[in-house]
């Protein structure tokens, strides 16, 4: 059969013959004409549908069982306040308070409105991190470090530090082990840091390693000295935050069992502060001013005539505070 003259066929030609056999099949069925009127804008379409089941779906989509509220706050000066909405046992979604106008201190100052919303993207969506696949689970460690801790965390010579790949981590992998076995490393590597650098002959290992006398002489032979921990932003997370400052005063029991003096005169580990060893707060603060930079407010953007930015970007690292300084 010859096909070609199916190609001659153009657009219009089908729309044609398409109008025509519509025409056929609606004359042949006896279609009543007003179905192809136009609808009556006064009529509701709806008020006649024999099922209208399928809205539920849009109506609890929202639904949720319970809810409760928490602080999201990382390490650093944020503190949002987040709601979260739980249904069957599973939070599907994080919301706003919008209650931080009713917050106040002892003296009767309560926040601004403004302050509503207070939240970033990232902190919307923080439950897909929690029941995302890719969340760790479990402790993982580098597998030279450990193959060096059970070792007993020999002296690092540069032959050791090749074999554990100290000098090459990045190219290192990580494996998976339990909590006790977590617990245990950090346990075991605290004392052996501790006991490495006691007495003299710890004084003469950190002098080998360039560290100066005063440094040497003000650490009084506790090799605790040389272990600093920083809490971060404590107000942000007493449990988490402080417990570290705690863990670190508590060293003073290990510096007692390790030079076997008592406990007046055992010495902790050093803590790092916002405002010297980190340096996260500015320093020159309140040094020039007399006040730490917590007695600002960051709603005292909205009203400054002149801000100066030093190693701040707002936009990007202060998600939530980025409103006042763009207002």
């Amino acid at each position: 059969m010859d096909d070609s003259r199916f190609l001659d066929l153009t657009r219009r030609d089908f729309l044609r013959w398409l109008g025509i056999g519509t025409g056929a099949a609606v004359a042949t069925a006896g279609l009543p004409l007003r179905l192809f009127a136009a609808a009556d804008p006064n009529q509701n379409p709806l008020a006649g549908s024999p099922t209208r089941d399928w809205e539920k779906i849009y109506r609890d989509q929202y639904h949720y069982d319970s809810s409760f509220d928490w602080v999201c706050s990382p390490n650093d000066t944020h503190a949002c306040r987040v709601r979260a909405h739980v249904r069957n046992g599973i939070v599907v979604r994080l919301g706003e308070t919008y209650d931080y106008q009713t917050y106040a201190d002892l003296y009767g100052n309560h926040a601004s409105i403004n302050w509503n919303p207070r939240q970033c993207a990232k902190g919307y969506t923080f439950h897909r991190v929690l029941y995302g696949p890719y969340r760790l689970r479990h402790p993982i460690v580098r597998r030279g470090w450990k193959a060096w801790a059970d070792a007993g965390f020999p002296e690092l010579t540069a032959e050791l530090r090749s074999k554990y790949m100290f000098d090459a981590r990045g190219q290192d992998e990580f494996v998976q082990i339990s909590w006790e076995d977590a617990f245990d490393s950090i346990a075991r590597a605290l004392y052996a840091i501790a006991r490495r650098y006691s007495g003299e002959e710890g004084a003469k290992r950190l002098l080998a390693q360039g560290y100066q006398p005063e440094m040497v002489k003000a650490m009084g032979e506790a090799g605790t000295r040389t272990i600093k921990m920083r809490g971060g932003m404590g107000l942000l997370g007493v449990i988490g935050k402080y417990g570290m400052y705690r863990l670190n005063n508590s060293l003073a029991l290990l510096d007692a069992r390790i030079r076997g003096v008592d406990r007046e005169e055992a010495r902790a580990g050093r803590n790092w502060s916002n405002y010297t060893w980190h340096g996260d707060q500015a320093p020159g603060h309140p040094w020039v001013h007399g006040l730490q930079t917590s007695e600002c407010d960051f709603n005292d953007l909205r009203s400054s005539k002149l801000i100066i930015m030093d190693g701040k970007n707002l936009v990007e690292n202060k998600l939530t505070d980025s409103h006042w300084f763009i207002e």
